[in-house]
């Protein structure tokens, strides 16, 4: 997030309100489009209204929590098999539109303790194709989402369609 500050000056003259917005401060400059947007509402505002809005100092950047990270296959696959431990396993790509959303999904989930216990595994499809057709099986389409569990003593494989479905499946 880039701080950007607003300059508004005003001057009076036969009667007239003036303003000028410094645009070419170096902050102004460098800030992204959505700023600059807001600038120009300002301005735009201060021209027609013929004073000057309430201006918002910059706020202070809210301090990011760590995301969670998820484990390689390989290692979550061993947890599964020794320690009974659950596995969340996601298949996505690049040039797949909706598998960031997705992945935010269940990154939140996993962020927010509400994957008990189980392992968060991304599998990127162009980078292990052959560890994503074993996750995704006979379905083709990406995102691709699997978990595996046990009920009882048994192992077994669920493929929900949802991010949301998995906190389901897994208190089952």
């Amino acid at each position: 997030m880039k701080l950007v500050s607003w300059f508004l000056v005003r001057s009076s003259g036969r009667g007239l309100t003036y303003m000028v917005m410094l645009l070419a401060t170096p902050a102004i400059a460098a800030a992204d489009d959505g700023a600059r947007a807001k600038a120009a509402v300002c301005l735009a505002y201060a021209s027609v209204v013929k004073d000057v809005p309430d201006l918002i100092g910059p706020i202070a950047p809210t301090p990011e929590v760590a995301p969670a990270q998820p484990i390689s296959y390989r290692d979550a696959y061993a947890l599964y098999k020794s320690q009974r431990r659950p596995m969340v396993v996601m298949v996505t790509a690049s040039w797949c539109p909706y598998c960031p959303a997705m992945k935010r999904e269940l990154l939140t989930l996993q962020r927010d303790d509400k994957l008990p216990s189980a392992s968060l595994v991304i599998v990127d499809y162009d980078a292990d194709r052959a560890t994503a057709r074993t996750v995704m099986g006979s379905r083709r389409t990406l995102p691709a989402l699997a978990v595996f569990h046990y009920v009882g003593d048994k192992p077994k494989q669920t493929r929900p369609t949802k991010a949301s479905e998995v906190t389901k499946i897994l208190a089952q």
